[in-house]
């Protein structure tokens, strides 16, 4: 299956859409990985648009929730897959701070709580720029792998990504328990109070 755009139209859309804070953003990047098994794409330079996509979207949410933290989280907290979140992150970062960041991109709506609440505890920059590097260059060569393999045993992008999303489910959870798994940081947090019923 032949790509639509030309293969520098296809880079920049993937960077673009990553960049967008609250987009969905695993079915462009499972494609694009589907694409580079077919040709048109290299994948190495598809994982790096996805990852600096994804890094300035973070950075963005991390000042979204320096600036409106508390209100963000109460809107997220409406829907029962954010809530599930939410407490999710709320419960690592006791033990690991800014560094939840990288294991939350695995988790429905983990990345989007993780960056806002560590806006909204004003936690240092320079630990969520860390976290949400590993964390995106880790959550893009494996979505766009997946993707990839996905696309070289159908020989078809689309069909590919059908084939990758029972993949994406065991990474995600593979990831979730090894989250559980990590030891405590130093940096102080008092996540619960930004979140929970509290701040309302």
């Amino acid at each position: 299956m032949s790509l639509p755009v030309t293969p520098i139209a296809a880079y920049l859309m993937v960077l673009f859409w990553t960049c967008v804070p609250f987009a969905p953003a695993e079915p462009m990047v499972i494609v694009a990985g589907a694409y580079s098994a077919s040709g048109p794409l290299i994948l190495g330079l598809a994982v790096v648009a996805a990852t600096a996509g994804s890094f300035v979207s973070d950075l963005a949410k991390y000042g979204l929730g320096r600036l409106a933290g508390p209100a963000l989280l109460r809107r997220l907290r409406r829907y029962k897959g954010g809530a599930r979140a939410i407490d999710w992150i709320e419960a690592r970062m006791l033990r690991t701070g800014s560094a939840v960041i990288a294991p939350a991109y695995f988790v429905p709506f983990g990345v989007v709580t993780a960056t806002i609440l560590t806006g909204a505890l004003r936690m240092r920059l320079r630990g969520v720029v860390l976290a949400s590097a590993c964390g995106a260059a880790l959550w893009s060569a494996t979505f766009m792998t997946l993707g990839y393999v996905g696309g070289a045993l159908t020989g078809n992008p689309l069909t590919g990504l059908l084939v990758a999303i029972p993949g994406a489910v065991v990474v995600g959870m593979l990831a979730r328990r090894g989250a559980d798994r990590v030891k405590p940081s130093d940096e102080p947090r008092e996540p619960a109070v930004v979140s929970g019923p509290g701040a309302r």
